[in-house]
């Protein structure tokens, strides 16, 4: 089972102590791809299976003519997706669903 650590903060800094909960299997940690799944995208990236975010930033905002301001990376059934939210220079925020491996847009709303 894995384990979260905790900062607890209690009357300032000076009192601030660690807590390491732990977390069942299959739970996700909000914000961030929990390690293991960190693990799996660097592996997909180097067989070729998934593009770099940097690289898909690059082809969203030219074909989107905007800037990302947001990004999740999660795997489907169909394979790896980026969900991107795009502010466009007239200031409406789409999100985008880009294949990761093809860079293809493959929804807008």
């Amino acid at each position: 089972m894995k384990r979260v650590i905790c900062i607890l903060l209690f009357f300032g800094a000076a009192s601030a102590g660690l807590l390491t909960l732990p977390v069942p299997p299959g739970a996700g940690v909000s914000g961030a791809l929990a390690t293991d799944e960190h693990d799996d995208v660097l592996q997909a990236i180097k067989r070729g299976e998934l593009m770099s975010y940097a690289k898909i930033k690059r082809i969203a905002e030219a074909k989107l003519q905007g800037v990302v301001v947001g990004q999740k990376l999660r795997r489907t059934n169909r394979g790896w997706q980026y969900d991107l939210r795009v502010r466009r220079k007239d200031g409406k925020v789409l999100v985008a669903i880009v294949d990761a491996r093809t860079g293809e847009i493959v929804a807008t709303r």
